[in-house]
């Protein structure tokens, strides 16, 4: 193998999807897309936003059972499963049905209204990775996470999980118990890690969501301010924000406890990032690019650098 093709958050978006991986090379196969010499790895988010969920969810599966590519698991394959699954003890859904939840997960429930032809799409999430660590024969180290690569939520998850780095079967609910190491440990790394925003400031979110605390962009090697300290989407809009957060000083004790020290590059998703792509730094790339939204659907093309370069993204754009 050369390498792997990291797939940024498809959203249901399969058209993008296929357009993806037409040009990255692949072709299908028996009804399953694969490459001759790679190995496509998908960063999670598969599904929400985009109403082609059962497509989305055939070709990959397939892909990874066939051996075409590995999936991992994101926030939003998290929050289906807890929307199905049920308390063994009080009967209540492990994800509350309220109309916010909802609304992040209208568009898959829409796509496949029956819950019994959702289940087995559910159960195979279950089977997701929460992050990857490899070190292929020829390629090197490298790391994979939706989110953020937490080394203390990391070491602290591995009680709940197995030697795959998977749930437990007996974790799923504490998985879901706010303030539970599990709970918190497994937001750091598929949602990142959040801050409140000081003296009430907010911004707006790609859902036109007013927010009011936000994710630290902890891809970064230091940082001299608030502004360069976290992750504001869509810095056009809320430009007033960062300007404002400017002024303040970064938090270095959190910085030093979530910044990235790795020394091998780690691939990520999740964040809604503006085409073009770029790595955000020589160790760390996001490959989301906005796909469940307006933008393209993004891969970056690792065949076992140490240092990531621009020159190795490839998108659902015509080419």
């Amino acid at each position: 193998m050369q390498g792997f093709d990291v797939i940024g958050d498809v959203h249901g978006m399969a058209d993008k999807l296929h357009a993806l991986l037409k040009n990255l090379g692949y072709r299908r196969h028996a009804g399953v897309w694969s490459h001759p010499q790679r190995q496509a790895l998908f960063i999670g988010d598969l599904i929400d936003n985009g109403l082609q969920s059962i497509e989305t969810l055939t070709t990959v599966r397939d892909m990874v059972e066939h051996g075409a590519a590995r999936a991992i698991m994101g926030n939003h394959e998290l929050n289906a499963i807890g929307w199905e699954m049920r308390h063994s003890q009080t009967g209540e859904p492990l994800r509350e049905h309220s109309d916010a939840n909802l609304a992040h997960h209208q568009a898959f429930l829409d796509s496949i209204p029956q819950r019994e032809d959702r289940l087995p799409g559910l159960n195979w999430f279950k089977t997701l990775p929460l992050y990857l660590q490899l070190d292929e024969p020829g390629l090197g180290p490298v790391r994979f996470v939706h989110a953020c690569w937490h080394p203390t939520s990391i070491t602290a998850l591995q009680p709940y999980l197995n030697s795959n780095h998977q749930l437990r079967d007996d974790a799923w609910e504490v998985a879901f118990e706010e303030g539970h190491v599990a709970f918190n440990a497994v937001e750091n790394i598929l949602k990142g890690i959040e801050i409140d925003l000081p003296n009430g400031m907010s911004f707006t979110d790609h859902k036109g969501k007013q927010r009011h605390s936000t994710r630290i962009s902890w891809w970064l090697k230091d940082a001299d301010n608030m502004a360069d300290m976290v992750h504001i989407p869509m810095p056009t809009q809320n430009q007033h924000v960062l300007d404002a957060l400017r002024q303040r000083p970064a938090q270095q004790d959190l910085l030093e406890d979530s910044c990235y020290q790795g020394q091998c590059p780690v691939f990520f998703g999740h964040y809604w990032l503006r085409w073009p792509a770029r790595v955000l730094n020589d160790k760390a790339a996001c490959t989301d690019y906005s796909a469940g939204k307006d933008g393209p659907l993004v891969a970056y093309r690792w065949s076992g650098e140490s240092i990531l370069s621009d020159n190795n993204w490839v998108s659902s754009a015509a080419s």
